[in-house]
């Protein structure tokens, strides 16, 4: 809380206090009686907040080197003790009311101020061949892949069916909630709320696409048709449609397949004449960028059964196998985003992508080779697998103590095992000033969370279609964290049996390259059309043997279990 009555009153009596973004070279004011969170996000530097500025996610830390505000009972709470002896608070908590300096980590900002690393192509894609779209239809188009996360625009030259230009940026409805659940809430508050989303979304399409055109010299009015796939949730949002349905049981959308649109009905300013094709989804939060992955491997017309997933925000598992597809969608949890994860963050400079050992001693790997500043899905996942592959992690998720450890323990990684208020974590690495990296037990339980409703769901499609895990030949991991995670360490943590190893592919963005194709090639439109349409869907939630399934799942496989 902020305080008494006579420190409130106190603080009315100051003028705007003078705050210091240090690692940001910015000053901002903060008037009297407003938090540092809305000082902070008024100034045009939105910061991480599931929460909204309620102080009960604690995705909001900054960092006092100046004029520390007094430790609230949600800083205690949600902040390391250590930490808010060394002036860490949440922005939504304090209220200065004198000059400070600040610091803010990466892992508090909201993606938008920030690069981020975003998957456009997809892995050993090859240019579509030469040919007419629709009968020699002249003009451009734009094929989209709107992710929770990211949003990817391909510009298509329609007559040769050839990219010329691509756009990638965060999903600015980030600033809402890093997860569909979270999206589906903000968009059922009301009619405000819902339009906020859409606008946020089109008008970042809107300009991303326009300075493509720029960039390649493009008449705006020569954009002749827009194709967007997404996963159901996006796909409401965009077209201004309450998800809300889809956030309770039976958990269905309002829409599958969508009619023919204008610009102008979605609130396209630049692009209101373009005609625009949502691809259609399957069900549930079952959407047409796994529909258009499918499509674009060309996994229903192979021979062998094959395993498709996109681990994303969301899990989308589906089996193929003998021109018959069953999908499914697991509630898998944002952790292999970095979501819920004490020092985790998305995939931007600095954040830890790979970890590993060399002659006994940690190495962590960041994006762009910055300072290390967080973790992101892919490191998240290799520390978990390195922790069990040396004992430091037992297969039911506990982390251990030192007097524990046996011989596979390194000493440099067993030094770095230690407890704060009363949670056992592991450094991965150590920073005074910004803040240190560690891997808690509670984050290792997240990852339990995540994966076991994965592996649980894959089963579940192998049993519906009369299949066991022996019987499948490939798996393609699509998205972002799929084509960044090692192989060996999915197997580690059991999101995927162990009969796959060596058979696992990264197909990088499946969904972009799907999208692609529907807008050039009207064969692959049907396809897609004809496929969600076919695909059989179950849902995971209703089935009593998830539940068992899930359960069971929660542990890890036991390291001498595991092959290669």
């Amino acid at each position: 809380m902020r305080g008494s009555f006579w420190e409130m009153a106190d603080t009315r009596k100051v003028g705007p206090v003078r705050v210091t973004l240090e690692n940001l070279d910015l000053q901002i004011e903060a008037p009297a009686g407003v938090s540092l969170f809305t000082a902070i996000r008024k100034a045009g530097l939105p910061l991480n907040s599931e929460c909204g500025g309620r102080g009960t996610c604690g995705q909001c830390k900054v960092r006092f080197l100046e004029g520390a505000t007094p430790a609230t009972a949600e800083d205690q709470a949600l902040i390391a003790s250590w930490d808010v002896e060394n002036g860490w608070r949440l922005a939504c908590q304090a209220y200065p009311t004198t000059d400070c300096r600040i610091l803010i980590p990466q892992t508090s900002i909201y993606p938008r101020y920030r690069k981020m690393r975003v998957l456009a192509e997809a892995v050993g894609e090859r240019p579509p061949p030469r040919t007419r779209r629709r009968g020699g239809a002249e003009g451009y188009g734009v094929a989209i892949d709107v992710g929770t996360t990211t949003v990817v625009c391909y510009l298509m030259d329609l007559r040769e069916a050839q990219q010329i230009g691509v756009a990638t940026f965060t999903n600015p409805q980030q600033a809402f909630g890093p997860d569909i659940i979270a999206r589906i809430t903000h968009a059922h508050r009301g009619r405000r709320e819902l339009r906020e989303l859409q606008r946020r979304l089109v008008v970042a399409i809107d300009r991303a696409v326009d300075r493509l055109c720029r960039e390649k010299g493009i008449a705006l009015e020569s954009m002749r048709a827009i194709t967007v796939a997404g996963n159901m949730t996006m796909l409401h949002l965009l077209r201004g449609i309450d998800p809300w349905p889809m956030g309770v049981a039976p958990y269905k959308p309002v829409f599958r397949e969508s009619p023919p649109l204008a610009g102008a009905d979605l609130g396209f300013r630049r692009f209101a004449h373009a005609h625009i094709d949502v691809l259609p989804g399957v069900d549930g939060h079952l959407g047409s960028d796994v529909v258009a992955g499918v499509v674009a491997l060309g996994l229903p017309q192979r021979p062998e059964v094959t395993l498709f997933m996109d681990l994303g925000t969301n899990g989308e598992v589906v089996v193929c196998c003998d021109k018959t597809v069953a999908g499914t969608s697991c509630a898998a949890g944002p952790a292999f985003e970095g979501v819920h994860i004490r020092c985790g963050m998305p995939a931007f400079p600095g954040a830890i992508d790979r970890v590993s050992e060399k002659d006994g001693r940690l190495e962590l790997r960041t994006i762009e080779n910055e300072t290390p500043q967080g973790v992101c899905g892919s490191g998240l996942v290799d520390a978990v697998a390195l922790l069990l592959r040396r004992g430091l992690l037992l297969p039911s998720g506990r982390l251990q103590a030192r007097s524990e450890l046996g011989p596979r323990a390194p000493p440099d990684l067993r030094l770095r095992l230690g407890e704060e208020d009363d949670e056992r974590q592991f450094l991965l690495y150590k920073d005074s000033d910004r803040g240190d990296v560690v891997l808690t037990q509670s984050d290792i339980r997240e990852v339990q969370l995540a994966k076991a409703p994965i592996r649980a769901g894959i089963e579940i499609l192998l049993k519906e279609t009369n299949l066991t895990a022996d019987d499948v030949e490939n798996a393609f991991v699509a998205g972002a964290f799929g084509s960044s995670i090692r192989p060996e360490s999915l197997l580690a943590l059991g999101v995927l049996p162990e009969s796959l190893r060596g058979r696992i592919h990264a197909a990088g963005n499946t969904a972009g390259l799907g999208a692609r194709l529907a807008l050039t090639y009207p064969r692959y439109a049907r396809e897609v059309l004809k496929l969600a349409r076919n695909m059989r869907y179950v849902e995971l939630v209703l089935r009593d043997d998830f539940r068992e399934l899930f359960a069971q799942h929660l542990a890890f496989p036991s390291p001498e279990s595991m092959g290669g």
